[in-house]
């Protein structure tokens, strides 16, 4: 990856070079984490069972990848060499400038929710009662972080997102802008806003449901 396209990113190399990644190779695909979502995945099928369901994908989803990653190889800089960039390259909250809000976000991400995602996969798998308990508070807590994660930045004028260049309102007159602003920044920060949502509400109607059952049968 040449840095000379990312001019906010002039230190990238220099950093990247100081990081220590205890001799496994940086540019392929042989590093330890890059084996992590394989092997979450694999204990959570091993203990829970197979996905079952759209939702228990994105459960699954989240609690071997997606957290895991924003943590270890967004915030730490722990990973591939093109992964470390990618997320440099992204927004310079992470490794780069280790933002304090992004910082706390990630370690909630693999402490709080990654945690929570398991057991939501787990009562979806396996019908439990329990399952849109933790399907609200795993949601719950990703709204909040995507919340503090983009707001973050706009209060920020989105200094920390790739180019120099960057003015309000947002163009489309660069593949930068394109790939990590409006596609990974805008399209994706809104899943994780309209999903948890979703299930949040379709989460409460269930457990009101089931109470309204249970006190119709008494």
């Amino acid at each position: 990856m040449s840095h000379k396209a990312y001019p906010n990113l002039a230190h990238l190399e220099t950093f990247s070079r100081d990081l220590n990644y205890t001799g496994v190779p940086l540019d392929g695909w042989i590093h330890p984490m890059t084996f992590v979502p394989i092997v979450l995945s694999v204990i959570a099928f091993i203990t829970v069972g197979r996905p079952r369901g759209f939702l228990s994908y994105w459960a699954l989803l989240n609690f071997a990848l997606i957290h895991p990653m924003d943590l270890f190889v967004g915030t730490l800089g722990y990973g591939p060499r093109y992964m470390v960039d990618e997320y440099s390259v992204l927004d310079t909250r992470y490794w780069v400038v280790q933002d304090v809000c992004v910082t706390i976000v990630s370690f909630l991400e693999f402490i709080v929710m990654a945690p929570l995602c398991f057991f939501w996969y787990r009562g979806i798998v396996q019908g439990r009662p329990d399952k849109a308990f933790f399907a609200i508070q795993a949601s719950t807590w990703q709204l909040i972080g995507t919340i503090f994660y983009v707001v973050g930045e706009i209060m920020d004028d989105f200094k920390h997102l790739p180019g120099n260049d960057f003015v309000w309102p947002p163009k489309f007159d660069s593949y930068l802008k394109l790939k990590y602003f409006w596609f990974i920044f805008v399209c994706l920060n809104h899943i994780w806003v309209f999903l948890p949502l979703t299930v949040i509400y379709k989460s409460y109607r269930e457990i009101i449901q089931g109470m309204t059952m249970k006190h119709k049968k008494k």
